[in-house]
């Protein structure tokens, strides 16, 4: 993912983001509402091998390739999700906020006043119609988190 040797999409990669091993299909899908064709895009990872499914008595294979991350804490999945969200709405201008969620907190509470933060500067330096968009779709995410 980090030299884009794939060629994937944005939303594809979003999405990778934010698989993290642990959470289920409906988990993960519920933390992506907002990125168009969660759904599909999963099926399609998962058919091309980018990840795999994984029983919830079945440990993840440590095959990196095409395995699920091992473990990560539900704190670290919101802040991955809250990225994607932003690298999702924002498309070529995310990397001005994404620099406001970088020393973020990976609690509930640091992320909402994060997202609160960033939907100020989108609205006063971006544009207000996708500052708008933005927090309401991070408060649906966020509040899904609790």
């Amino acid at each position: 993912m980090k030299y884009r040797t794939f060629g994937l999409h944005q939303s594809v990669r979003s999405l990778l983001i934010i698989i993290d091993g642990v959470s289920t299909v409906e988990k993960l899908l519920g933390y992506t509402a907002q990125l168009h064709d969660a759904e599909e895009t999963l099926s399609w990872l998962i058919q091309e091998g980018f990840v795999e499914e994984v029983s919830p008595t079945q440990p993840a294979t440590n095959n990196t390739s095409t395995s699920l991350p091992q473990a990560a804490p539900i704190e670290k999945t919101g802040k991955l999700a809250l990225i994607a969200l932003t690298r999702e709405i924002l498309g070529a201008d995310a990397a001005k906020v994404l620099k406001r969620l970088d020393d973020v907190p990976d609690t509930q509470n640091e992320l909402i006043m994060a997202a609160d933060k960033c939907y100020k500067f989108i609205k006063l330096t971006i544009d207000e119609n996708k500052a708008h968009q933005y927090l309401k779709a991070s408060q649906a995410l966020l509040s899904k988190l609790s």
